[in-house]
Formats: structure tokens, sequence, C-alpha cells
């Protein structure tokens, strides 16, 4: 599986790092605090482009939660 396509997104003041994979799925990666020693990353995948960012998201939040 390699990744055919990226694109950068800001969604809910959220940066998305969205890649299309070879095979037609999508591998989302939310970040806070974007470039920076306090990055936190969320990760999804999904046949769907909106449901691996929703993902990404809901695991970003999880991730964000654990490291307070």
């Amino acid at each position: 599986m390699e990744p055919v396509e990226r694109k950068l997104l800001k969604k809910k003041g959220k940066v998305i790092e969205l890649y299309r994979m070879s095979d037609n799925t999508y591998k989302a990666f939310a970040i806070e605090n974007f470039d920076t020693d306090d990055e936190i990353v969320g990760v999804g995948e999904s046949d769907e482009r909106e449901s691996a960012i929703k993902l990404a998201l809901q695991d970003l939040y999880v991730e964000t939660k654990n490291t307070r």
C-alpha cells in the first residue's frame, strides 16, 4: 500500500494530513501543535475520506486526554 495522493487540510482548528492509498483507501493524521515538540497525532483509516478524517479527530481527542 503506497500513498498516491497527499493533502493538507485544516478542520476544526486542527491540521489534517490526508493520504489516498494505492488501494483507494484513506489514511488521515489529525495533528495538534503542528511542528512543535508538543505535537500530538491521531490516526484514522477508512474506505471513505470523511470517515478517515473523523476517526483521526476522534483518536486525537483520546490522545490529547491521555497526555494531560
